[in-house]
């Protein structure tokens, strides 16, 4: 397994990256010819979209790849009744994102787009399902590398002539819509069949699994955008740019380091004994240790860090690396959190996980009040807090189910 993950790591960090620098180069145009306003709002409102849009999917790009790893297909039309389930789904549920941006006081138009986008990239993660299902990550890295660097050519032109930030959201849609065309064609030709017999028991049986999966893949979301989406709340205007500026760095951070973990799914759903589940977590426990260095080193270089950030994105910014280098504490507890997600998620003990985190997003929800009522560093202190309680409650949930 470890021999496989070395090749597919190499690739898979590539991609992550050029996911890296793309995001932090269009962030920072976003900041700084937008101003931290606006990119407080395309923050806010994109994380409405990515929860809502999360529930929505079903998270069925897992769930194909889950069964043509197991071998587990009862027909050739798989993938088409995933697609159609989607299709069936965004359609309702886009109706509800108008009185959800106004519950949140987010904007309409940007989560309805920004929705859009997060469903046409769930449509092409399972087209490439079926590469990732045999253990191959390289191809849909390739893929994926691809279209950030076209995404990140046509975003800065799109800045840098001064249009509006919706054509940036706008654009990626389109960019979106062109690379599930080329996902759908890289893929072995399937029979397409959406109202058989045999289609049908497929569709209920990937709705049933949908449902299922979503609930770990709901959590995740949480623990990643629930703190940007009640930033939203409490924060407006640059304060709210500045805050998630820094929570965005940090999620880009921890998604480049547990990119790799998404490996564990495939393996995990082919072999589960309890020999070998002990064994990866072992292993991993040394890993989560290395990833104290990086809010350490971020720590030594912080002075010059907060010129760098002054000079790029200008005076708004201030005190951008002071909340950075104190979120990047938070790193640590959300790889935990992401491990025993992925977990809980191969050995099905989804239903006892999100119990668990529904609880937790209770008391990170209540802990943001209360630490805004006390008033002590609030935005920092209530986020650490939130993903000490994620990385908590998961674990718990883990052992409970497990051992």
């Amino acid at each position: 397994m470890f021999k496989k993950w070395k090749k597919n790591t190499l690739y898979i960090s590539l991609m992550q990256l050029t996911l890296l620098f793309v995001n932090f180069i269009l962030i920072t145009l976003i900041s700084r010819e937008y101003g931290a306003e606006i990119y407080g709002e395309y923050a806010s409102s994109k994380s409405l979209a990515v929860l809502v849009g999360t529930a929505t999917v079903l998270s069925l790009a897992l769930v194909v790849t889950q069964l043509l790893a197991r071998n587990d297909i009862d027909s050739p039309s798989l993938q088409s009744n995933a697609y159609l389930i989607i299709v069936r789904n965004s359609s309702l549920v886009i109706f509800l994102l108008v009185p959800l941006s106004m519950l949140f006081y987010r904007d309409t138009t940007m989560t309805i787009l920004f929705f859009l986008a997060f469903v046409i990239n769930e449509l092409i993660h399972i087209a490439l399902g079926f590469f990732q299902s045999q253990g191959d990550f390289v191809t849909s890295s390739k893929q994926i590398l691809l279209r950030t660097v076209l995404y990140g050519v046509g975003a800065y032109i799109i800045i840098a002539n001064k249009l509006s930030i919706y054509n940036v959201i706008i654009f990626q849609i389109l960019l979106l819509l062109i690379f599930f065309a080329v996902a759908i064609k890289s893929i072995p030709k399937l029979e397409i069949e959406l109202f058989g017999k045999k289609s049908k028991q497929v569709f209920k049986k990937l709705e049933g699994s949908g449902r299922k999966m979503v609930l770990t893949t709901f959590s995740s979301a949480l623990i990643s955008e629930l703190d940007i989406l009640l930033l939203g709340l409490f924060y407006s205007g640059p304060l709210l740019g500045v805050l998630a500026w820094s929570r965005r760095i940090l999620e880009i951070i921890f998604q480049i380091i547990a990119a790799s973990l998404d490996i564990l799914f495939p393996e995990l759903s082919k072999n589960n004994k309890k020999d070998n589940v002990i064994n990866i977590r072992k292993q991993l426990r040394k890993f989560l240790l290395f990833t104290f260095s990086v809010p350490i080193l971020f720590l030594i270089f912080r002075d010059v860090a907060d010129k760098i950030f002054i000079n790029i994105l200008g005076s708004e910014f201030t005190n951008l690396s002071s909340y950075i280098a104190q979120l990047l504490f938070c790193l640590p507890l959300m790889i935990w959190s992401r491990i025993n997600i992925i977990f809980s998620r191969s050995l099905n003990f989804e239903a006892n996980l999100t119990k668990m985190i529904a609880v937790g997003t209770f008391l990170s929800i209540m802990s943001y009040y209360i630490i805004h009522f006390i008033n002590f560093n609030p935005a920092i202190v209530s986020i650490f807090i939130s993903q000490f309680i994620f990385a908590s409650i998961s674990n718990y949930s883990f052992k409970k189910s497990y051992v």
